[in-house]
């Protein structure tokens, strides 16, 4: 009878062992899936975000072709451009620039810049401006604006100085890019690198 019982007991130990080893084996497979699952959402990422970058480039290009051509092109430029002086106030601005902050040109005109800049960016905003007035080269800064619904859009600026003889006071023009979606992409790139970090280091 004790034979029996402890052969009972060998088989009950053994169909056990046989229920937890797949168990065990279940979560390597599913970090496996996950890690896989993580590189191919990061590839798909880091094709969206060479494609913008490649867009972001292409839109320099046209932005420098366009300032060649300013005369004829303001208005009607698909990029958004000001002409602001010393005080970042709004002596120009393009039908794009106009549609981007959601605001008539007309009650554009006379405003300052820095009023669509939040307020922990102000001080950033004023010191790039600074800059652009101290030389004459091309500057770029990246920063938040906000549009007259409070719209947050991420934009590259790009500014000059404009040399003009005949207007003693200093202005520049400066260009709003908008990579508000190139910006989105980084952030998820940024997540998931993150998370495949740290599956890789559980293993």
């Amino acid at each position: 009878m004790k034979r029996i019982e402890k052969q009972s007991a060998k088989t009950t130990n053994s169909q056990l062992k046989d229920k937890i080893e797949p168990k065990r084996k279940t979560p390597v497979v599913e970090k496996v899936e996950d890690v896989q699952r993580l590189v191919h959402l990061l590839q798909v990422h880091q094709i969206e975000l060479e494609h913008q970058n490649q867009e972001l480039r292409i839109a320099q290009e046209e932005l420098e072709v366009s300032r060649n051509k300013y005369v004829a092109l303001f208005d009607f430029s698909p990029i958004p451009y000001f002409t602001l002086d010393v005080e970042s106030v709004i002596k120009e601005v393009n039908l794009s620039a106009s549609q981007m902050l959601g605001i008539d040109r007309n009650k554009l005109i006379g405003r300052r810049l820095i009023t669509f800049i939040p307020v922990e960016e102000k001080d950033v905003f004023n010191s790039f401006i600074k800059t652009v007035f101290s030389s004459r080269v091309k500057h770029t800064c990246e920063l938040n604006v906000l549009n007259k619904d409070k719209s947050l859009f991420h934009v590259l600026l790009e500014a000059l100085e404009i040399e003009n003889a005949l207007e003693p006071d200093k202005k520049c023009q400066i260009a709003l890019i908008d990579i508000t979606g190139m910006k989105k992409s980084e952030n998820s790139l940024n997540v998931l690198s993150e998370e495949l970090r740290l599956l890789k280091k559980g293993k």
